[in-house]
């Protein structure tokens, strides 16, 4: 008897797997039966979750939730008159606007909580408009939530299914979000200028990934927006996240989320924890940022921290 399901196609290393193993969390989140997630000790270590949710079972809840949430207030910024926001799509909002988009936020609608992931009250840029999460990668013509409903509402069963078992084809012209690691050009090791490529994607792990991006909350900081896992400045900045061996719940991923994002996880006592919460790794990737524009990329993934006890 199988007493677990592999998704082999979300890789712990690679921040859009990981964010993506997430939102598989995420999309059971109001279901009564909910999936414990957890990570093969591989040198590429894989997602797992307990053998009642079978791909085609998390595949058919996926595109349900997806069709949901492409609707839903958090992707389609309002007025109570129902006129949309102003410049809405990239998320530059007024500090009233602002306030407008988070009264949105419905306890007993969980998309509503990508809002509270996205923009916080009194966290302004220089333009005196709204300073966005850390994981906000796009810029310029690219339009955070007008990309975001075109992925969740473009991805197939077939995507969700390559995105969840893998190999990964990266055959959809539908947009990305860039959380992929080798959407860095570091990895664009090509004869010809890939910026003139038309850029190929794999929708099914970005549109989950969205739905993950909700656990990463957002916060005004002193000088700028803070978001959970991410540290240094805007420009060249780092998001940190952890592996762990032990099933676990939504709610406790929740709180690993938070508890391991540390910046001196070699620290003795951290090390206790780490260790008796089963984490096996902890990984950082570096936030890059162009001159131009602004778009953000994840640099390669870096160990930080290793439980040797787990091995």
């Amino acid at each position: 008897m199988v007493d677990e399901i592999n998704l082999e196609g979300l890789d712990g290393t690679n921040p859009l797997g990981f964010l993506a193993a997430l939102g598989v969390q995420v999309i059971f989140a109001s279901e009564s039966e909910q999936p414990k997630l957890w990570w093969t000790k591989e040198v590429a270590p894989h997602a797992v979750v307990d053998k009642n949710f079978t791909v085609d079972r998390i595949t058919d809840q996926a595109l349900k939730i997806f069709a949901l949430w492409e609707s839903s207030p958090a992707l389609n910024p309002k007025h109570p008159d129902g006129s949309v926001l102003s410049r809405a799509d990239e998320l530059k909002l007024s500090p009233e606007d602002i306030r407008t988009y988070l009264c949105q936020v419905n306890e007993k609608d969980l998309s509503s909580y990508l809002i509270s992931a996205l923009v916080a009250e009194g966290s302004l840029d220089n333009s005196h408009v709204a300073k966005p999460s850390d994981l906000y990668f796009t810029a310029g013509q690219q339009k955070f939530l007008d990309m975001a409903r075109k992925i969740l509402k473009g991805t197939s069963r077939s995507d969700v299914l390559e995105g969840l078992q893998g190999p990964w084809t990266y055959s959809s012209e539908l947009p990305s979000l860039m959380w992929d690691v080798n959407d860095d050009r570091v990895y664009a090791l090509t004869a010809n200028n890939p910026t003139k490529e038309k850029k190929l994607t794999n929708p099914g792990p970005e549109a989950l990934a969205i739905l993950g991006l909700t656990l990463y909350q957002v916060f005004a900081g002193r000088n700028r927006t803070l978001t959970l896992g991410c540290s240094g400045d805007w420009k060249a900045g780092y998001y940190t996240w952890s592996l762990w061996s032990k099933p676990s719940y939504l709610n406790t991923v929740k709180s690993l989320l938070t508890h391991t994002s540390l910046s001196s996880p070699k620290e003795s006592n951290h090390q206790y924890w780490f260790n008796s919460w089963g984490i096996t790794t902890i990984f950082k990737s570096s936030i890059r940022r162009s001159p131009q524009g602004g778009y953000g990329t994840f640099g390669p993934p870096e160990v930080v921290w290793k439980n040797t006890q787990s091995q």
